[in-house]
């Protein structure tokens, strides 16, 4: 009896020897970020910081199938999807993009998981010649030895770089619009489907979050917050705590005195 299967693929195309596919992997904001729709980093999965992403896999058959097919993926985020299908429907002549990313535990050597990803139309090929087919999408999975920075995030050592598998696909505007269309359009499906529950809950619980102020002497505010967890009070009155746990007088007192 085979085993119950779902799958999450959303869009899927098959050249004469590789096959391009797009899969779901978007997450919800948490409650306390309802108004972003999309997980941004604000809360962790199994040790690593939720995102909401677009799935990419590329297939290559050259070598045959099974355990011969060389597979590699990389993540990207919807707005950069939804960007690109933009560009696609513009009928814009040139296009680039570029993507790294380093993550994971560092083995024996020092070396993190890396993707490479890159997405262009081109008219023409280096030597000069008009391209028949524009557009080329290239997926590079190898190791690298993450840098951190000063922000706490990482980059890739230069130099660092060694491939394990890397497969490029060419693709018409008309295979293009085939696989992006169905994704933009599964985007915005998913989120008006989560966005009910999502922003109902987000309301009530700022509604709750202002309640509790109130009842504990604190001045109203009209419910904005930044991207650190502040809130403004929009009568420039009250006081103003940034995730630093610093106080903001915004009357602008001249006893105010910065942590």
């Amino acid at each position: 009896m085979n085993e119950p299967y779902v799958s999450t693929q959303i869009s899927v195309l098959k050249t004469d020897r590789r096959l391009i596919a797009f899969y779901d992997k978007l997450k919800t904001a948490d409650v306390t970020r309802y108004a972003q729709l999309h997980a941004d980093g604000e809360y962790y999965e199994n040790n690593r910081k939720a995102r909401s992403l677009i799935g990419l896999r590329l297939l290559d058959y050259s070598n045959g199938t099974g355990d011969r097919t060389v597979s590699v993926y990389a993540n990207v985020s919807p707005d950069t999807l939804e960007f690109i299908f933009t560009r696609l429907c513009a009928g814009v002549p040139e296009f680039s993009f570029y993507q790294d990313k380093i993550f994971g535990e560092q083995d024996q050597g020092g070396y993190s998981q890396v993707t490479r990803l890159s997405i262009i139309r081109a008219t023409v090929t280096s030597n000069g010649q008009p391209r028949r087919i524009p557009w080329i999408i290239s997926v590079d999975n190898g190791k690298g030895i993450a840098v951190k920075n000063p922000n706490g995030g990482s980059y890739m050592k230069k130099g660092s770089f060694q491939s394990n598998a890397k497969i490029e696909i060419s693709l018409t505007d008309a295979d293009m619009f085939h696989v992006l269309n169905r994704v933009v359009r599964y985007i915005h499906a998913w989120e008006g489907a989560i966005a009910p529950n999502l922003i109902v809950s987000g309301k009530d619980a700022l509604q709750n979050v202002l309640s509790q102020r109130q009842n504990n002497g604190g001045a109203a505010y009209n419910g904005y917050t930044d991207s650190y967890g502040g809130n403004y009070d929009n009568s420039y009155s009250g006081n103003y705590s940034d995730n630093y746990g610093n106080g903001y007088d915004k009357g602008y007192n001249p006893d105010f005195n910065a942590a």
